[in-house]
């Protein structure tokens, strides 16, 4: 198999993988897929279906609700999370066609996105690390939003990665005491909703915080989750929403990681006096901040799953949704995935759709990421268990990212074993030593693209021949 490098405009840039025949055909078929979902949940080619600015008005709508802002008297827009500048166009793009102007647009995205948009103050911030960028952005968005009147709009555009990127600690918890946390937690194996409960109670913007800043003005978040399940309280740690969580409950996931002595002891303290302090809890859902607050979902991990299946059906391809909302350790994702394969009875060529957010327990210092070590148990697995089937799967990182590295996943199939094998390569070995990419990168099946402006978890795409 060849390593293969898509660009920005993903449905232009399949490069041709250096393959013959149907083998060709099926490889290109499931990163036309995975690129038809990816740009079907883009920020420009799907906000303009929720929002709409008409003179002095704004309008979002959705399914069963539409919300109109009127006698708007100040208008911010704040951009967070790895789809900030996509979101930032597309709102310009929107607004132009109005007599509305934005009062202040703040765009906070990683360095691997980031880019200067006019008429927006531009932070590149820390990714999966929070950083000191972050920081200082975040002190901007705080200082900017702090003394907002009732009559004043927030339109908060937030996609996944926000959490990391916009840290402000409590005052008394450092960056470094935030990050070592930040660090400590991505490794424990903690699923993203965990990770973020413990976030937003070390933070002055997370967990509703932020709609508190903003308070008395209203807020509308138009929000792309990266989250299993949507959680509006869980993407990028529900900025602008209540929390249900607890510090009693921060304590218990520290506890069942059997994290709570690796964190540092001033945060240790502050989860302590948190618990027999109500008042330094999250805000809840009956406080009067949320009184004026409106959230609006405009994608996600399954509606990109369901765009995928319709373009399928759109081409008579035979496909199957087979899994929603994944959230478990990529070993144990493998094993439930070949176990289900098993008792399929349609008939082939069958193409499984699966989405979700895998997590791995970090036990060694290799480099990888979740869709790349999924990629090899699934191999381990299907040649345990299903030896006889055909076979072709990628797994990625919407985002174009997976884990620390320059890949957005893997693609592997019944030959990858072989390959392994003939580079000599010791796949347990490897696996145990979380060092996945190593090990697609000596076969050439990494999947490498460039950022695509947005972020709805992790896609698996299986083709059963």
């Amino acid at each position: 198999m060849k390593a293969q490098s898509l660009g920005t405009e993903l449905s232009k840039n399949i490069a041709s993988p250096d393959l013959i025949g149907k083998e060709n055909q099926n490889f290109n078929l499931l990163l036309k897929l995975f690129n038809k979902g990816v740009s079907s949940v883009q920020p420009s080619n799907i906000l303009n279906n929720f929002l709409v600015a008409k003179n002095k008005k704004i309008i979002i709508k959705e399914k069963r609700k539409e919300t109109t802002y009127r006698n708007i008297k100040n208008l911010y827009v704040l951009c967070i999370g790895k789809a900030s500048v996509d979101m930032a166009v597309s709102i310009k793009n929107i607004l132009s066609k109005s007599s509305l102007k934005i009062k202040k647009g703040i765009l906070v995205v990683n360095k691997e996105n980031f880019k200067k948009i006019n008429g927006f103050k531009c932070f590149s911030a820390g990714h999966p690390v929070p950083n000191n960028n972050g920081l200082i952005a975040a002190r901007f968005i705080k200082k900017t939003v702090k003394n907002l009147f009732s009559n004043d709009l927030v339109i908060v555009l937030i996609s996944g990665g926000g959490s990391a990127l916009l840290p402000l600690p409590v005052s008394n918890i450092s960056l470094k005491d935030k990050i070592e946390t930040n660090k400590v937690l991505l490794e424990s194996g903690a699923n993203i909703k965990e990770i973020n409960s413990i976030r937003k109670h070390l933070s002055q913007i997370k967990g509703g915080n932020l709609v508190k800043l903003c308070f008395p003005a209203k807020v509308h978040g138009l929000i792309l989750s990266d989250v299993i399940g949507d959680d509006l309280g869980s993407i990028a740690s529900g900025m602008t929403t209540h929390d249900n969580s607890s510090f009693s409950d921060v304590l218990k996931i520290l506890k069942k990681y059997k994290i709570w002595k690796k964190i540092p002891l001033k945060v240790q303290r502050y989860i302590t006096i948190g618990i027999k302090n109500s008042d330094l809890e999250t805000p809840k859902k009956n406080n009067q901040i949320f009184k004026n607050v409106n959230n609006t979902l405009i994608g996600s991990n399954s509606i990109c799953l369901s765009n995928i299946q319709n373009f399928c059906k759109s081409k008579q391809l035979n496909s199957k949704i087979l899994f929603k909302n994944i959230d478990m350790d990529v070993k144990k994702y493998s094993e439930f995935f070949v176990s289900k394969i098993k008792n399929i009875k349609t008939k082939k060529p069958l193409l499984l759709l699966a989405g979700g957010e895998t997590t791995v327990k970090i036990k060694g210092k290799g480099k990888g990421g979740r869709n790349q070590e999924f990629a090899l148990h699934f191999l381990r697995e299907m040649k345990k268990t299903l030896p006889q089937i055909n076979y072709l799967l990628l797994s990625a990182g919407t985002d174009g990212k997976d884990g620390p590295t320059n890949a957005a996943g893997g693609i592997v199939g019944n030959n990858s074993l072989e390959l392994i094998k003939k580079n000599k390569i010791d796949l347990i070995k490897e696996l145990k030593r979380n060092n996945s990419y190593e090990v697609l990168k000596k076969i050439d099946s990494l999947v490498i693209i460039k950022s695509t402006n947005t972020n709805v978890a992790d896609i698996q795409i299986l083709l059963l021949k």
